[in-house]
């Protein structure tokens, strides 16, 4: 059983501690549900995750470069990401935005049943961008440390967070402190296309 679903029966099972029968018909099986779809979910992402080139041994500069070419290629990349998504990159940002603004309105975290039927719906398309990361990233011939570094960068030299939600255990290379000058202007007359794709990036992406 993997680990991330055997964590979320054990608090599950602490939840339904003293709620007896109604306990389990209105917390436990919904949720048990849900801790399985997410152990599905891990493990089908990392199995996309193996997809991608990796390059062990890749040492990004440290000093922030980034070449024409690379930032070309990670152009391209992203937007065949967004094609590939269609019209469902904005049903993702909606979704996360949506339970954002939930958990600041009620300032309290979502119950059981609420995540059941919004994260659920999250993790689909989660791995929907995710099998199209992979087929960008073989297409345009990156690693996935490049890409991720590639990537940081670009978000960066936006003064944008990046990977909030990391999922994989993928990792994120060291980052140059600050960045070149010659990346920043090369980077910011593309705010507004790379924006289109932020929420990808939000997701680790």
């Amino acid at each position: 059983m993997p680990k991330i679903l055997l964590g979320c029966l054990i608090v599950l099972a602490l939840v339904v501690v003293g709620g007896g029968t109604v306990g389990y018909f209105m917390v436990f099986k919904p949720a048990y549900e849900f801790a399985s779809d997410v152990g599905s979910f891990s493990t089908e992402f990392a199995e996309l995750n193996e997809q991608i080139a990796r390059e062990p041994r890749y040492q990004p500069p440290l000093e922030g470069m980034l070449s024409a070419s690379q930032f070309q290629r990670f152009l391209a990349a992203q937007r065949d990401m967004r094609a590939g998504m269609e019209g469902r990159l904005n049903e993702l940002e909606n979704q996360w935005q949506a339970v954002r603004a939930e958990i600041d309105r009620q300032e309290r975290d979502p119950n059981i049943v609420e995540m059941v039927t919004a994260y659920r719906d999250l993790a689909d398309l989660v791995l929907e961008a995710k099998r199209q990361q992979v087929e960008a990233l073989q297409a345009h011939e990156f690693s996935l440390e490049e890409y991720l570094y590639v990537r940081n960068t670009t978000y960066r030299a936006l003064g944008e967070e990046i990977a909030v939600a990391s999922f994989g255990q993928q990792g994120n290379p060291p980052m140059a402190r600050e960045l070149p000058d010659e990346v920043l202007e090369m980077v910011r007359p593309h705010r507004e296309e790379l924006m289109e794709s932020y929420v990808l990036a939000w997701f680790g992406l």
